[in-house]
């Protein structure tokens, strides 16, 4: 009998890789906690996290679940306050109140970090980060990913998306991270783009033009990872560019994750953390992150 529950939930669900990364890094830390997967629609949430009694201990939201997570949160971290996106949910059943986190942003902003050092050790200058980066999409993703950029430096973005008109979320995190946005047509990215970091947050189903050669010295932090590789993925790097899959960002949020659930807190490293770090990496076939120190 398991002391404690977790669960991800999201619309649609069975690819998530989130138990398997989340019952390894339990197993590590010897706590007998069962984590699943559960398929809710937004309708659904709000009556799904009033029934959770005490043996939960919080939940892990993916879209289209993230607005409306961190509505229902009483209290919220800044990542949370200034995306309107939340990512996990934890229960005090003290106080009755429920704890909202974004570890999207944090994770999001060590990947841009890392991706930039291996860009300037193949010799393309770009300082410690790039002045600016490209996001595809405008979704909870998006929106975090702009907040990640801001956090790791960057001072602006080029947000490519399918309808310019469903782009007010992006834009609202950029002017409150305080990073230069200007927002462009999806299916002008390949024509347009010349950053040399681009974060697609999109479905890995979307398609998106890209050229054909001329991406050296290029990265696509691609945040889709099932299936992998993307068509997109298989493109850039066939036009000669490198390719970060989606498993680099979720490994480090689940990192955070697991802080907050165990300790309370995604500032508290964890006892063991680094084989932590490496036993959840190795559980979803992602032999090393960039930098283990995030």
């Amino acid at each position: 009998m398991t002391s404690r529950n977790l669960a991800v939930l999201g619309h649609p669900i069975d690819h998530s890789l989130s138990p398997v990364l989340h019952a390894a890094a339990y197993d590590v830390l010897g706590l007998d906690w069962a984590y699943e997967r559960q398929d809710l629609t937004e309708d659904q949430l709000d009556a799904y996290v009033s029934t959770r009694d005490d043996t939960w201990v919080g939940l892990s939201l993916t879209m289209p679940l993230k607005y409306r997570a961190a509505e229902i949160a009483d209290v919220v971290d800044e990542a949370t306050a200034l995306t309107g996106a939340c990512n996990t949910l934890v229960f005090d059943h003290e106080t009755k109140q429920k704890f909202g986190y974004n570890t999207d942003v944090a994770a999001l902003a060590s990947v841009i970090l890392d991706a930039s050092r291996e860009i300037a050790a193949h010799g393309v200058d770009t300082g410690p980060v790039p002045a600016s980066i490209a996001v595809l999409g405008g979704g909870a993703t998006a929106v975090s990913a702009i907040a990640a950029a801001a956090r790791a430096g960057i001072e602006s973005v080029d947000i490519f998306v399918r309808d310019t008109n469903r782009a007010s979320n992006a834009i609202a995190a950029a002017q409150a991270s305080g990073v230069l946005a200007t927002v462009h047509d999806l299916s002008s990215f390949g024509a347009t783009s010349s950053s040399t970091v681009t974060i697609c947050t999109l479905p890995g189903s979307v398609d998106v033009n890209l050229p054909a050669s001329g991406l050296a010295g290029r990265t696509l932090i691609d945040v889709a990872y099932a299936p992998w590789p993307t068509t997109r993925a298989v493109t850039w790097q066939a036009a000669g560019g490198d390719v970060v899959s989606g498993l680099h960002m979720l490994v480090r949020q689940a990192v955070l994750q697991v802080r907050i659930f165990v300790t309370g807190a995604a500032e508290t490293v964890l006892d063991n953390e680094p084989h932590i770090r490496t036993v959840m990496a190795s559980a979803v076939g992602l032999g090393e992150l960039f930098d283990a120190g995030h």
